[in-house]
This record gives structure tokens, C-alpha cells and sequence, in this order.
């Protein structure tokens, strides 16, 4: 690119030398070649902002993805959550009726033992069905969460391998020039009464004037940017997905989950458990919107590749 840019350099200064142009002939002469290295410099563009509307496609797919495997994890925590309350309930109601401890039951009427342990013992089955779903969901919860720590980094990755757009900002900053010498070559013929009815390379080079002039540099600084929103995104999102995953796993180990040892536990980890849960079911959350910003950066960006491709092409066709 830097070879091409001095390649102009010397090119323009030489259009710019009077002697060249002494006549007409020669003017028409240097028009062809103003023509020609435009088509050079110019050519190509459409097909390198095609690449990165690709890429942003394939991204959002990802992004996408991600976003619903994470809604799932959300889903199923939820789900789990509330079984784990049901569970804790039942667990409450029998122990409250003294079904819990060997020293209660021994102290019991028949009458006592009949209502308050035999009757909520029948309920043993529903219970060990909760816990049953509630791991399932739990196990449902971690493995979607850890899913979307793979999405995350391929997004990031996709990303931020293309940030970097200096080589076709260059070669839309070396197009802009060379339209710039065409426009003034233009203008050159038609002071010497040269005009594009009678010359059709006059007829090319307003037509570079009109079409070739309309892609600002600022438009592909924008595809950066969002670029690297992407990528920050999906950063952040992978770092949630990992604590979401080690949170959901601990949140669904047996010490939380299996009967017996839920009976077991004290207030204080009886809250934690809960903590647990409830923080999993955040990050699935959070993870919902990093994806969602994610999916619609990438969106935004697709969208202006398209608008820049078409303005590209118009330019490419007038240089054929």
C-alpha cells in the first residue's frame, strides 16, 4: 500500500507538469492515464467492505447463539430456583411436624405420629422428584452456561482479528486522491473545449467525479469502533459464562442438592444456596445482554458495509 501511495505521488506531480499537457492530444493522452490508475487504485473496495459485512454476518449468527443458549440457561435456572423453593417447603413442613428427629418421634402420641409423620412421609416421593428436576435443571443450567463461554470467544476472536483497517483506509484515502486529480483533469478539458459528447474519456472522468467521491473514510472508522465494541463484548460475556458456569456447578453440587443433606444444612447455608442460585440466574442474564449488544453492533455494522458496498460498486462499474 505504501509502494502504491508514492506510486501516485510521482504520478500526480507528473500530470501536474505543464509540458506534458501542450496540446490537446497530450491532454487526452494524460486523461487516459489519470483514468487508468484510478481504476488501479480504486478497484477493489467493494469486495474488501463485502469481506467485512461476511464476517459481521457469520458474528451475529454467533452472537445470536450465544444470546439463546444463554436465554436457556436463564430459563432453566429460573425453573430450578423454584423447584428448590417447593423442595424447601416440603422439607419445612415435615420437619415442623416433628418427622425430622428420632427424639420428637419417640415423644409422639399414635394419634401425633400418624398425622404429623406417617401422612407427610407419603410426601417423601414428591420430594425426591423436586430434587430429581432440580439437579437436571441445575446440570441443564451449567452446561448452557458453559456453552456460551465458547460462543463469547469465537466472537471475540472474529473481531478482533479485523479491527484493524488500515490498509483499506489507506487504499480509500489513495481512491479519494486519485478522484481528486480526475476531477481537476475534468475540469482542465473542458476549458480546452474537450467535452465528453465528443471525447468519452471527458464522459469517464465526470462520471468518476459523480460516483467516486461518495466513501468517507470516517465509514470504515465506524466499522472499527464497532468492531471493537464486539469484541469488548464478547470479552465481558465469556468472563461472565466462566463465573456463571463455576457458580451454577457449585450452586448444584450434592452438599445443595441431594435430600439428605439439604435437611442438614444450617440457615446460613441454606442462604448461601439460595445466593448461589440466584447469582447463576443473574450472570445467565448479564449474558443475555452482553450477547444482545454484541448482536446488535454487529447488526449496525452490517448494515453500513451495505451501504458502502453499493456506493463502491457504483464506482467500480463507471471505471470499466
Amino acid at each position: 500500500m505504501k509502494s502504491m501511495k508514492k506510486f501516485l505521488l510521482l504520478f500526480i506531480l507528473i500530470l501536474c507538469n505543464p509540458a506534458l499537457a501542450s496540446n490537446k492530444s497530450d491532454m487526452i493522452q494524460n486523461a487516459e492515464q489519470v483514468f487508468q490508475a484510478t481504476k488501479i487504485v480504486c478497484s477493489g473496495i467493494s469486495d474488501e467492505i463485502g469481506r467485512l459485512a461476511k464476517i459481521s454476518t457469520t458474528n451475529t449468527v454467533i452472537t445470536g447463539i450465544g444470546t439463546a443458549t444463554a436465554t436457556g440457561a436463564l430459563v432453566a435456572g429460573k425453573k430450578k430456583s423454584s423447584t428448590e423453593e417447593e423442595i424447601e417447603n416440603l422439607i419445612t413442613e415435615m420437619c415442623t411436624s416433628g418427622g425430622c428427629t428420632a427424639e420428637s418421634i419417640q415423644t409422639m402420641s399414635d394419634e401425633d405420629f400418624l398425622n404429623k409423620v406417617i401422612k407427610p412421609f407419603a410426601k417423601i416421593a414428591e420430594l425426591q422428584e423436586n430434587a430429581d428436576r432440580s439437579k437436571k435443571l441445575g446440570n441443564w443450567r451449567t452446561g448452557l452456561m458453559a456453552g456460551t463461554i465458547g460462543t463469547n470467544l469465537a466472537s471475540a476472536i472474529i473481531s478482533g482479528r479485523n479491527i484493524n483497517q488500515s490498509d483499506l483506509i489507506q487504499q480509500i484515502s489513495a481512491c479519494n486522491d486519485m478522484v481528486q486529480v480526475a476531477t481537476n483533469t475534468e475540469r482542465e478539458l473542458k476549458s480546452a473545449g474537450i467535452l465528453g459528447i465528443n471525447t468519452p474519456i471527458a464522459q469517464k472522468l465526470d462520471n468518476i467525479k459523480t460516483w467516486c467521491n461518495q466513501i468517507d473514510i470516517s465509514d470504515i472508522e465506524k466499522i472499527e469502533n464497532r468492531m471493537k465494541g464486539v469484541m469488548g463484548t464478547s470479552i465481558a460475556g465469556g468472563a461472565i459464562g466462566i463465573a456463571g458456569t463455576i457458580t451454577s456447578a457449585t450452586a448444584n453440587s450434592d452438599k445443595f442438592t441431594d435430600i439428605n443433606s439439604k435437611s442438614k444444612l444450617s440457615d446460613t447455608e441454606k442462604e448461601k444456596s439460595k445466593n448461589l442460585n440466584t447469582a447463576a440466574n443473574i450472570m445467565a442474564g448479564a449474558n443475555i445482554a452482553t450477547g444482545a449488544t454484541g448482536t446488535v453492533l454487529n447488526v449496525s455494522l452490517i448494515t453500513l458495509a451495505k451501504k458502502l458496498i453499493k456506493t463502491a460498486q457504483r464506482c467500480e462499474e463507471v471505471l470499466q
